[in-house]
C-alpha cells in the first residue's frame, strides 16, 4: 500500500503543474510539425538513383559463374542495376560498408554441388546495406524474380525436355506500382514523430533526478529518511510514479500524432505500450542513478542535458543517418529500432531483444544506485 501511495502522490504532484506539462507537450508537437514538414522531400522517392550491386562468386564449380553471367546479361535487369564483380567477400563487404554499393550477391562455395544434387535447395545469399531504402526493395525483387524464372525454366525443362516457347524477363515476375515509399518506410512526419517522442521521453531522466534529489538531498530528504516507509518502498514507488508520468505524456504525443498528423504507430498496441513503458523506466532510473552518483542535483541535470542531445543525435533524431555501431551506446536507439521493426513489419525478435536490453540496463542502473547509496550511508 505504501508503494501505491507513493506512486499516486508522485504522479499527482507532477500533473498538478499542468501548465508546465502542457507547454512541454505542445513544444514537441510543434517540433514534430516543423521537422516533419521541412524534411518531407528527404523521405519521398520520386526517382531511382543508380543501384550498384557487388557480385562475389565463391563457387568451386562453373554453376555460380554461369548464374551471375546470365543474370548480368539480361537487359531488363541492367536497366535497374549496375553490377560490379569482386574476387573476395571482404572486398565486397568493404564496398558496401563504404556506401559504394547497396548490396552483395554472394554465391557460396558449394553452389555447383547443390545444383548437381537432386532435391537440394540452391542457396544464393544477398547482403544489403543498412537503411538502403527503396534500393533494398528493388534488389530483392530483381533477384527473387530472376531466381523464380530459373526455377520455372527448370520445371518446364523437366516436363517437356526443352525450353521451346518459354520466355522470361526480369519484369515478368513483377507488378508495376507507383514509385513510392508509402507503407514500407516511415514518412518524414512519422520519422520525426518517433524521434521527438523519444527525445521528450529522455527528459524523463530529469524527473528521475529531481525525484531522487527530493528523497535523498536537503531538508526534505532528511524528513523522508525519518518516515516509517522503508527505503525500497520509497525508491520503487518514486521510480514507477515518475516513469508513469513520462509514459502518460508519451501516450498523449502518440494519440495526437496518430489523429492529427496521421502517423502510423502500427496495429500491435500492447507491444507498443510495452516498448514505451520500458523506455520510460530506463530513462527515469538513469536520472536517479546520476543524481545518486554525483550527490548534486545541478551537476546531474547538466549531465542529463548533454546525454539527451547525444542520445538523440546518435539515434538519428536530428538527422536521418546511419552511425553504424556507435549508435548502440544511445538508449534511444533500442526504443527506436524496436518501434520501427514493429510498425514496418521488421523482425519481431529485434523488438523483444531490445525490450530485454532496456530492462537489463534498468537493472544495472538500479544496482549501481543502490550500491552507491549504501556506500554513502556507511
Amino acid at each position: 500500500m505504501n508503494i501505491l501511495n507513493q506512486i499516486y502522490y508522485t504522479v499527482k504532484r507532477i500533473f498538478m503543474e499542468y501548465k508546465a506539462v502542457a507547454i512541454k507537450l505542445l513544444s514537441f508537437i510543434l517540433l514534430i510539425l516543423i521537422l516533419g514538414s521541412a524534411f518531407t522531400d528527404a523521405f519521398e522517392v520520386s526517382s531511382l538513383d543508380e543501384i550498384t550491386v557487388v557480385c562475389y562468386n565463391g563457387d568451386q564449380g562453373d554453376s555460380g559463374k554461369d548464374f551471375l553471367d546470365s543474370m548480368m546479361k539480361i537487359d531488363s535487369i541492367k536497366e535497374l542495376i549496375t553490377f560490379k564483380e569482386v574476387s573476395t567477400f571482404e572486398e565486397a563487404e568493404e564496398l558496401v560498408n563504404n556506401e559504394e554499393a547497396e548490396a552483395v550477391i554472394c554465391i557460396p562455395d558449394n553452389f555447383s554441388e547443390q545444383v548437381q544434387t537432386q532435391d537440394t535447395a540452391n542457396t544464393i545469399e544477398v547482403y544489403q546495406r543498412k537503411y538502403s531504402g527503396i534500393s533494398s526493395t528493388v534488389i530483392e525483387n530483381v533477384v527473387e524474380s530472376y531466381v523464380n524464372g530459373l526455377n520455372c525454366a527448370g520445371v518446364v525443362y523437366q516436363l517437356q525436355g526443352n525450353l521451346d516457347g518459354f520466355d522470361f524477363t526480369a519484369e515478368s515476375g513483377l507488378e508495376e506500382q507507383p514509385l513510392t515509399s508509402s507503407g514500407k518506410v516511415p514518412t518524414s512526419m512519422g520519422y520525426y514523430a518517433l524521434a521527438m517522442l523519444l527525445m521528450m521521453m529522455l527528459y524523463g531522466a530529469e524527473y528521475g533526478c529531481n525525484g531522487t534529489a527530493e528523497e535523498s538531498l536537503g531538508t526534505l530528504g532528511d524528513r523522508v529518511k525519518l518516515s516509517p516507509m522503508k527505503t525500497y518502498q520509497q525508491y520503487i514507488g518514486k521510480i514507477i510514479g515518475l516513469a508513469l508520468v513520462t509514459f502518460i505524456q508519451a501516450l498523449v504525443i502518440i494519440i495526437f500524432t496518430k489523429i492529427v498528423y496521421d502517423v502510423d504507430w502500427g496495429n500491435n498496441v500492447p507491444l507498443l505500450l510495452a516498448i514505451i513503458f520500458s523506455f520510460s523506466v530506463v530513462t527515469t532510473t538513469l536520472g536517479a542513478m546520476l543524481c545518486i552518483l554525483t550527490g548534486n542535483e545541478s551537476k546531474a541535470q547538466s549531465i542529463i542535458t548533454v546525454l539527451i542531445i547525444v542520445f538523440t543525435f546518435l539515434a538519428g533524431g536530428f538527422v536521418y543517418a546511419d552511425f553504424s555501431n556507435v549508435e548502440h551506446i544511445s538508449l534511444s536507439y533500442y526504443a527506436k529500432s524496436a518501434i520501427l521493426n514493429m510498425v514496418y513489419a521488421g523482425d519481431l525478435n529485434v523488438v523483444y531483444r531490445n525490450i530485454g536490453i532496456m530492462w537489463g540496463v534498468t537493472v544495472v542502473f538500479i544496482i549501481i544506485s543502490v550500491f552507491i547509496a549504501e556506500r554513502k550511508k556507511a
